[in-house]
């Protein structure tokens, strides 16, 4: 891959360093692809370390919420105070793949769940974690953004989280 013709470039990115006690309060609301093309141990699995991992460095007074989505979305987990540890990884050790991939009801039910855990003057997160795959719904990445801009106006970010390998989409996660 090395020739006169290419270039290898690395970048490194640091975030300003907040400490723990300084950093507001979080809502974050999870939107997990369990759709049947998560079925594998590189894709729900390592979702769900990732996010019983997460749990354990949140302050107690963080909230959880997790809005899963396949052929259609369903709340997995309404905001739940990361003090309830124990509620928030059984909810995680519930995530079952299978359907289609109806990435627009994900987001549209996360977002209006966002909302209602919507903290004043502190972080307000959707975090994606899919393999970017979407097959039922609005699969247009571009419209997709357009909605996803309108509701960051109001105070709510999306994160996206890429899984996989193969098929995985990373033009779609990419542009949302």
């Amino acid at each position: 891959p090395f020739d006169d013709d290419k270039v290898l470039v690395r970048v490194g990115l640091q975030a300003e360093v907040i400490d723990d006690r300084d950093r507001p309060t979080a809502a974050l609301t999870f939107v997990v692809d369990t759709s049947g093309s998560m079925d594998r141990d590189d894709r729900l699995g390592l979702v769900r370390e990732a996010l019983s991992a997460l749990v354990g460095e949140l302050a107690d007074d963080d909230t959880v919420a997790i809005v899963t989505y396949g052929d259609h979305s369903a709340i997995l987990l309404e905001p739940t105070a990361a003090a309830d540890e124990h509620e928030i990884l059984a909810a995680i050790d519930d995530l079952r793949p299978g359907g289609s991939t109806n990435l627009e009801a994900g987001l549209e039910t996360a977002y209006a769940l966002a909302g209602r855990a919507f903290v004043e003057s502190g972080i307000n997160r959707l975090v994606l974690a899919s393999d970017g795959v979407a097959n039922v719904g609005t699969v247009d990445p571009d419209e997709l953004t357009r909605r996803i801009s309108d509701r960051a106006i109001n105070g709510i970010q999306l994160v996206t989280v890429g899984f996989g390998m193969g098929n995985y989409n990373d033009e779609t996660m990419e542009q949302l």
